[in-house]
């Protein structure tokens, strides 16, 4: 990525087009094995440590590098993980209370993944908007303004004082070009002079 863009870059464009360069299958195995850590620390840890935020980590991974449907199907594979690593925690006093906070947890890795889809696309426009931008700009070197203009022999005034045939003014100050022919009426004016 361009440095003197990154400096103005938000994080998540920055992470976007990180990802990006990274392949699919690199990202998706970091995800998977993430999500093993995360299931493997929650087994082993119970109710007693909160670790549902780490959950959306490999949400996050794929959804920014993927597409839609990976990201809802990691997901789903993350709230499985999460009731099955619960389900011999629950208690059977509360299972209604338990089962109503799973599917709020699952809906809300779904909600993540959907929200960071759309962010996604957002951002992926966006740069597609910029490289646009700046490819029109650098294509574009335009004259503006008000031009001083010698009314009888149509040298311009530069900012020096000094004044240029038009030709070198323009090629100067644009992009433009310049090939020379004449004119049905300068032709005639000229084969007129001579025949004098």
């Amino acid at each position: 990525m361009d440095a003197s863009r990154s400096e103005h870059d938000s994080l998540l464009i920055r992470v976007i087009a990180q990802l990006g360069e990274t392949s699919q299958a690199t990202v998706s195995i970091a995800s998977l094995l993430l999500l093993g850590a995360v299931g493997v620390v929650q087994s082993v840890t119970g109710l007693h440590v909160a670790l549902a935020p780490f959950y959306l980590l490999p949400i996050a991974l794929v959804s920014l590098r993927s597409d839609r449907t990976a990201g809802l199907l990691v997901s789903t594979a993350c709230g499985v993980l999460w009731i099955s690593t619960r389900m011999g925690m629950t208690d059977r006093e509360f299972l209604w209370v338990d089962a109503w906070n799973n599917i709020l947890r699952v809906g809300v890795f779904i909600t993540f993944s959907l929200i960071l889809s759309r962010l996604k696309g957002d951002a992926e426009r966006e740069m597609k908007l910029h490289r646009e931008l700046v490819g029109a700009l650098t294509r574009v070197k335009q004259l503006t303004g008000l031009l001083p203009i010698c009314a009888w022999c149509k040298r311009i005034r530069d900012k020096e004082g000094t004044w240029q045939q038009v030709e070198s003014y323009v090629t100067v100050h644009s992009e433009a070009g310049f090939t020379h022919g004449i004119c049905p009426e300068c032709a005639r004016r000229e084969v007129d002079a001579l025949e004098r």
